[in-house]
């Protein structure tokens, strides 16, 4: 590259930022999406001009090449660019180390986003059009030590105003900033599980008179009477929206985990006999793994067993024309936490439905409530834990729940 080159690059640098700073005044855009513009409109100017230089007769290729690699190697932030297909066509280091991707440069984000909770899970979101622009945090651990990073995912347009790729940065921030965000996210879960449960509550008081004077009725009719028939489905029904209330009141976090000493094998063992006589009429084999001496957990066995229905019931539902369902359970004592998976050979996730399946009243089913996955997801979380998904369209999906052992060792100790 000439001095007169170097001199223009440098130029195009300082007015990409300049630019972002201009755009992040006018719009009212917080400084960690103004630290994102100064680097999406710099690498996406400096690419423009090296690929340009790249075309003369000045600089070779090589060169080039190097002056882009240089550059976003020495930045504090990961970035990504893939062409539509989601084949990456730039990577910097920060990125694969992050992102877990080896230095293989034909490599294709479809490969690493089928897990929710993978951070190019949100650039594969990009590519298929169900989310344009998109900010997210994550955190990545790095030995003992858990990063915090705040993402942006965009998608690229072309001349014709089409889609061409995505690019993908993501820029270190700190815990107290990723907390905020966690706790907003979980704000807004919260709210909307208040809001139904207020009514839940206004709905629970007059259903429990009704359940109770149908009883009644019921001991007043003889055995031969022909209307018990019909008060047993009453009751049913009545006990099936009772059991939507407590969800909601789950969801609104209104329910405090009464904790005491479980065994997971043993919890585990009877969500499977719950379920095995569904699963042998559809033709689906049951397996199980659990991990040799287990530890004690500490925990709310009523709450927790819901979770575990629900990721078993909902792996038995993905799997129509029969299949396998493997429950396993393995401590991991280098992380302090016990990992419970439930794994299906179903019809897998749609892209379309990842980003939706953890929202209240989100279903696929023609007489689910949308509850399910949502109250799981709260459950887990009040327990500190982790739930996430890992899918593939026509090949199945991998629910796990990572619960620490946190409350364990506290409990122990005291």
């Amino acid at each position: 590259m000439t001095r007169k080159q170097m001199i223009t690059f440098v130029g195009i640098l300082v007015v990409a930022i300049t630019l972002a700073h201009y755009v992040s005044i006018t719009f009212h855009f917080q400084p960690s999406t103004t630290y994102g513009l100064h680097i999406l409109l710099a690498v996406g100017a400096s690419a423009c001009f090296l690929v340009k230089v790249g075309q003369t007769k000045t600089v070779s290729r090589y060169g080039t090449k190097h002056i882009v690699r240089d550059f976003l190697n020495n930045i504090d932030a990961a970035v990504i660019v893939t062409d539509l297909e989601g084949n990456i066509t730039i990577i910097n280091s920060k990125a694969r180390e992050i992102c877990g991707i080896g230095l293989d440069i034909n490599v294709n984000i479809k490969e690493f986003s089928s897990e929710s909770d993978s951070p190019l899970h949100y650039l594969a979101q990009t590519l298929v059009g169900s989310q344009v622009y998109q900010e997210h945090y994550f955190t990545y651990q790095n030995g003992e030590d858990i990063q915090y990073f705040y993402l942006n995912s965009i998608s690229l347009l072309n001349e014709a105003g089409q889609p061409s790729g995505a690019i993908f940065v993501a820029w270190p921030t700190s815990e107290q900033s990723f907390l905020g965000r966690q706790i907003s996210q979980s704000g807004k879960l919260t709210m909307i599980g208040e809001l139904a449960a207020g009514t839940a509550h206004e709905i629970r008081n007059p259903l429990t008179s009704v359940r109770g004077l149908i009883q009644i009725m019921d001991q007043r009719l003889s055995d031969q009477d022909p209307a018990k028939e019909y008060i047993s489905v009453i009751i049913r029904e009545i006990d099936q929206i009772n059991h939507i209330i407590k969800e909601l009141l789950l969801l609104a976090r209104r329910t405090t985990p009464n904790l005491s000493f479980a065994s997971l094998p043993a919890m585990l063992d009877y969500i499977l006999s719950l379920i095995e006589g569904e699963a042998a009429g559809k033709g689906i084999t049951l397996y199980k793994y659990f991990q040799e001496d287990l530890p004690l957990m500490v925990l709310d066995e009523d709450q927790v067993k819901q979770v575990f229905w629900h990721l078993a019931s909902n792996a038995i539902y993905a799997m129509p024309g029969g299949g396998r369902l493997t429950v396993a359970a393995v401590y991991k004592e280098s992380q302090g936490l016990v990992e419970v998976s439930f794994t299906d050979t179903g019809v897998g996730i749609s892209k379309e439905n990842m980003s939706r399946i953890f929202l209240p009243f989100f279903t696929t089913r023609a007489e689910g409530t949308g509850l399910g996955l949502p109250v799981s997801y709260q459950i887990v979380d009040n327990h500190g834990g982790k739930l996430s998904v890992k899918t593939e369209t026509g090949k199945g999906s991998t629910f796990t729940v990572k619960l620490p052992m946190v409350n364990y060792k506290k409990t122990k100790a005291s």
